[in-house]
């Protein structure tokens, strides 16, 4: 709220009724030339006017015949006032007596002057303003004389101030816009004024500070601003109604010719040769023009508002008499008022009914709502649940195909030696069945010839015994030599036999070193396979370099193109995750590829609708093994989750410009709490050596033994000690990386792998040459056997051919020797067979060696396979298990967030539905309570009820009703209206009487006064005037016809000249009329109350003398002139006006110069 303009004071008036005037304003400025319009509704109450109270209806008539009354002589007190304003109401000679003595008296005292707290102009700033780049000028708070010659800036200064205070372009003269004052080649211009605003009586002090700062900024365009800043530089307001409100508190009148008098209003003032116009020009300068003007406004409002009382004085008589009727029947309808009075009361209960059925429906969306908050609060709790479950889930999963893995890759040498020792056991299996076969012939042959042999040596010993009995005891030593040699025989057997049974131990040494042969050549072809696969991948890499889509599924293209086209997603799907992501540690890609798996070809969408969509999509192309993730925009903090800075994390190694992927990553991967060392052993020594690591869940680091796998190395939750191998990606990279560095990556471990390869071919070389050893060893057996074979066969000769001297010896020798060779060819044919079934034997056991051991070898590596299927079952078995688990988990994630979500949805339709009830309940409260205030329902009455009773006393209502035409509701209503506005037209009438008789009043005492003003000023400028051309002997008058509006001045500079009435301006000299002009000028600025007074070159045309004389007169007039500032404009030199004066401050300008940028600042004295 703006502060209450306070008074001036004025110390150097000593008559208030004749000078206490600073300034003729009116209240009626607001007030607008439309005609006044009189509101004929009942609000117009409260606006009544608290000259009169409000009669009764009894004593109307009587006060309106008396403010009839008044009005009538208010009404010839003004025609008096008018007629009074045609004639001289004083005597002119005695105001101008009583004026001159004041100002005698007033020049006889000594007054100090002093400059004013505020109100007054510090300083003036001009940029790209008419002529000038810069141009700043510092007043002093008193008498401020401004020289310089032309265009150095003096009337510059002036306009300044009139624009910049809010001023007109066309009240200066110097233009008709704004954009007229702008610099020639410059497009804005600006304008500052800096008002002092010290003491209590500062103008929002609070604010503004000590000073006020206005600045006015205009371009070409037509654009103005005003921006009031405080002392310490901050921007208050920017509103022109503030500055207008400022220039109003300071008295700051600068559209005020009188106060701001440029070279051609002085010019026009003086020269006019018309007393009209300078009539016209002095009435406006003291504002009794702008009075006037208002005068004339009130005048016209008052006419109007009588008419309209005359209008309105027939219109009361109607409507009392419609009010006696309507109050007539009111009577009779009363009688009926205990029904009518059931009727309100049901009426107001069934209003008051619904409210509180209604409120029931809002109770029982509010218990919906505590539901729903309670089911959003087990949602979240089953989403942090389902989220941890999937989290371990998904851990659980990752071990298990890494187990799977490393199992299948432990099974796949066990089944490449299980299948070549099935076919080995296969062959020696058929060579047994074909031995045992041909051993039973023999066995069979074999038993024959022992049948032979027998019956032939009990018949040998049959005939021996006959043949004993004749020869006598030689025989019985040549059978003792017989026994000897077939010792020696059976001991060359059992050698024979011993080093025969040294053969399976050779054979099991060659097999040995033959499947150690084996397992190096099949060693060989899975390094070339993983040579042939690693330039592969360069070649790749080198062919497309720039073809990232390449390694995604196929169909990929087609999905990215059908997901670009479809409309239908709430939000784009963002994928696939490994196109948003760049490895910035190349040696880390297979690994990381190994560890995110299926997740880089996967998608991320908001929604389960989307999910759903983007899945008919991948089904539609034929797009497989590309996962869809929901996810959501939440973003999530990891700084207070992540391990050490010294420790690279999989997060930090990558690049990832999607915030969605990088918060999927980080939910299902756990990237900011896996650790990269490459090192196994450093690795180890982390996570095992020391205590547990804050935020790191596992540890990545590079195989040792095999390029380009890697080892995941974890603590378990027991706090065990956990390694897994991680097998080599071995498709092509789908992360985005430095495509030269990945190149150089590969080509290392290309060279890495051929070195591998060296090694393998030089162990085959090693064992072929174990192969071949035991091959030979076996050999050396065979010939040591053919030896000791041929040391048997010779012992079994000798026993045969001492046997056969035997023979020979004997003396019957015909039958014994038949024997004998029947025993020998039966003995010969059982040797045949025996040493068949000895070589069948013999390879018999061989073969059940051979076929023992490989089956002891399957038993085992079938153990061992059966234990490894078994293994991978289980494996299998648990991957998949977690996969169900995972997937169950994820899906069970993926449902409690879509829980969370719909129970978000319902808890928000239901927050919905109790608005819209709220909004149901207010407006049925409000209706309700248009009807009565809240009342107790009746137990037991619900709204129908109620219904069923006001109908039943409504038609008994209506049949009264009918027969008296209209209900009491209408009766009532008819009979309060038409008393109401019978009141409100008499109360209207009434006022509008009192307003006219207050606006007469008012405006008759504005006239006295505005007469008073009128003579005063006047008076006080006739003998001013007079008095100030004395100074210089000059004779003259200032001659003032208030009734035909003229003004007339008359001077006599000649004051020899005792006759006549003077001369008229236009014959005064250029001196002559300048001295004039201040004379007047000082005259008139007694009747003002601006604190501030310009004039522009006042001596332009004045010789030295009437210089001198008119800088006396303004000097001493601004010394008198407490608290006022005077800005006084001219081209001469006035270097003798700061002896006359210590208020004096003379500013002089810096002469213009061609082509100048800007202006040097002016020098004060």
């Amino acid at each position: 709220m703006a502060p209450m303009k306070r008074p001036r004071p004025h110390t150097n008036e000593v008559n208030s009724e004749l000078t206490g005037v600073d300034s003729a304003t009116s209240n009626f400025r607001g007030i607008s030339n439309k005609k006044a319009r009189v509101s004929d509704s009942r609000s117009s109450q409260a606006r009544r006017l608290p000259a009169r109270n409000a009669s009764s209806s009894k004593d109307s008539d009587g006060d309106d015949s008396e403010n009839n009354a008044g009005s009538r002589g208010q009404r010839r007190g003004l025609e008096n006032l008018e007629f009074q304003e045609e004639i001289q109401t004083e005597d002119e000679d005695l105001d101008t007596e009583r004026a001159t003595q004041m100002i005698e008296e007033r020049n006889q005292r000594v007054i100090t002057n002093r400059p004013a707290e505020n109100g007054i102009i510090h300083s003036i700033t001009c940029i790209n303003f008419m002529c000038h780049a810069k141009l700043q000028v510092k007043l002093g708070p008193l008498m401020n004389f401004i020289i310089g010659r032309n265009g150095s800036g003096k009337s510059a200064v002036l306009t300044a101030i009139t624009l910049c205070l809010g001023g007109r372009a066309t009240a200066t003269n110097r233009g008709q816009s704004l954009k007229s004052f702008i610099k020639e080649g410059e497009n804005n211009a600006t304008l500052i004024v800096k008002l002092k605003n010290y003491g209590y009586s500062g103008f929002q002090q609070e604010k503004y500070g000590d000073w006020i700062v206005v600045e006015r900024s205009f371009s070409r365009t037509g654009a103005s601003s005003f921006k009031l800043k405080s002392d310490q530089g901050a921007v208050v307001s920017q509103r022109k109604a503030d500055l207008d409100e400022i220039c109003d508190y300071f008295a700051l009148q600068l559209d005020n010719p009188m106060n701001v008098l440029t070279q051609d209003n002085a010019r026009q003032f003086l020269n006019s040769s018309d007393p009209a116009e300078k009539y016209r020009f002095f009435v406006k300068g003291v504002h009794l023009e702008q009075l006037d003007k208002d005068y004339v406004l009130l005048r016209q409002v008052i006419d109007n508002i009588e008419i309209k009382i005359e209008t309105r004085n027939g219109d009361v008589s109607i409507l009392e008499s419609k009010a006696k009727k309507a109050a007539s029947r009111s009577a009779i309808s009363r009688q009926f008022d205990d029904m009518r009075e059931k009727i309100e009361a049901y009426g107001n209960q069934m209003a008051w009914a619904q409210v509180e059925e209604q409120e029931k429906i809002r109770q029982e969306i509010e218990d919906e709502l505590v539901r729903n908050e309670e089911q959003i609060l087990a949602a979240e709790k089953r989403q942090l649940t389902s989220e941890r479950g999937y989290e371990e889930a998904n851990a659980s999963s990752e071990r298990a195909v890494r187990t799977v893995d490393e199992v299948k890759e432990a099974l796949r040498p066990i089944k490449n030696e299980q299948e070549r020792l099935k076919a080995d056991f296969q062959k020696t299996k058929d060579d047994l069945q074909a031995s045992l076969r041909e051993e039973r012939m023999i066995r069979e042959y074999m038993k024959t010839a022992r049948v032979n042999i027998k019956k032939a040596n009990d018949d040998i010993a049959l005939e021996l015994r006959r043949l004993e009995e004749r020869n006598g005891g030689s025989h019985a030593e040549r059978l003792a030599e017989i026994e000897a040699s077939r010792a020696q025989a059976t001991e060359a057997r059992r050698i024979y036999e011993e080093h025969n049974e040294k053969l399976p131990a050779l054979e099991e040494v060659r097999r040995e070193a033959e499947m150690a042969l084996q397992r190096s050549k099949e060693a060989l072809e899975p390094k070339r396979a993983e040579i042939r696969i690693c330039e592969e991948r360069i070649s790749n890499l080198q062919r497309n370099r720039n073809e990232q889509a390449s390694a995604f599924p196929p169909g990929m293209p087609q999905l990215l193109r059908a997901i670009k086209e479809d409309a239908g997603f709430r939000e784009q799907p963002v994928g696939p995750i490994g196109k948003h992501i760049r490895l910035l540690k190349p040696v880390w890609s297979s690994i990381l590829e190994k560890s995110f798996g299926a997740t880089l070809n996967g998608f991320i969408v908001t929604s389960k609708q989307d999910q759903i969509r983007l899945s008919g999509l991948m089904r539609k192309v034929n797009c497989n093994n590309c996962p869809v993730l929901i996810g959501n925009n939440t973003p999530i903090d990891t700084s207070n989750t992540e391990p050490d800075p010294e420790f690279l994390t999989t997060l930090r190694a990558l690049e990832i410009d999607n915030d969605l992927v990088a918060k999927q990553l980080i939910i299902n991967n756990a990237i900011e709490q896996t650790i990269l060392i490459e090192s196994r052993e450093d690795a180890e020594h982390v996570m095992f050596g020391g205590p547990r690591l804050r935020n790191v869940k596992q540890c990545f680091s590079l195989n040792d033994a095999k390029r380009g796998w890697g080892v995941r190395v974890a603590l378990t939750r027991g706090g065990e000690a956990s390694t897994a191998p991680m097998p080599a990606w071995e498709g092509r990279p789908r992360m985005g990386t430095d495509i030269e560095a990945q190149i150089g990556y590969q080509r290392d471990n290309l060279q890495h792998l051929k070195r591998e390869l060296n090694g393998l071919g030089s162990r085959v070389r090693e064992v072929q040459a174990q192969v071949l050893q035991s091959r030979q060893a076996i050999e050396r057996h065979h010939r040591q056997k053919n030896d000791l074979k041929m040391q048997l066969q010779e012992c079994e000769e000798k026993t045969d051919k001492l046997q056969e001297d035997l023979d020979q010896d004997s003396v019957e020798g015909g039958r014994l020797d038949a024997l004998r060779q029947g025993l020998k060819e039966a003995e010969d044919e059982k040797a045949h067979y025996e040493h068949q079934f000895e070589d069948s034997v013999i390879s018999r056991d061989r073969l059940n060696e051979e076929s023992a051991g490989l089956r002891r070898q399957l038993e085992d590596i079938s153990t061992n396979l059966i234990s490894g299927e078994a293994k991978l079952k289980k494996a299998e078995v648990e991957l998949l298990k977690l996969q169900n688990q995972r997937q169950a988990a994820l899906e069970a994630k993926n449902s409690a967030f879509d829980d969370v979500n719909e129970t978000r949805e319902e808890r928000d339709k239901t927050s919905a539905k109790h608005e819209a009830q709220e909004a149901l309940i207010i407006d049925y409260t409000r209706q309700a309570e248009e009807i009565s205030a809240r009342v107790e329902v009746d137990p037991g009455e619900t709204p129908d009820s109620l219904d069923r009773k006001l109908t039943k006393l409504s038609e008994d209502l209506k049949r009264f009703q009918k027969k008296i035409g209209a209900t009491q509701e209408e009766i009532e209503i008819e009979a309060a209206n038409t008393h109401l506005a019978f009141e409100t037209a008499k109360e209207q009438v009434t006022e509008l009487q009192d307003l006219a008789d207050l606006l007469k009043g008012a405006l008759m005492e504005r006239r006295a006064r505005w007469n008073k003003f009128q003579r005063f000023i006047s008076a006080r400028a006739r003998a001013q005037f007079t008095y100030l051309l004395s100074e210089r002997s000059f004779r003259g008058m200032l001659k003032t016809d208030h009734v035909n509006r003229l003004l007339d001045l008359h001077i006599e500079p000649d004051e020899t000249k005792t006759s006549g009435a003077g001369r008229q301006t236009k014959t005064l000299s250029g001196g002559e009329k300048s001295f004039s002009t201040i004379c007047l000028l000082l005259s008139l600025w007694e009747a003002m109350g601006s604190p501030i007074r310009c004039l522009d070159e006042f001596d332009v045309f004045m010789d030295n003398v009437n210089r001198d004389i008119s800088m006396n007169m303004l000097i001493t007039a601004a010394e008198r002139s407490v608290g006022r500032q005077f800005i006084l404009i001219t081209p001469l030199d006035i270097s003798n006006a700061r002896h006359q004066s210590k208020n004096v401050k003379i500013i002089k300008l810096g002469d213009p110069e061609r082509g100048q940028q800007v202006l040097p600042f002016g020098t004060s004295d």
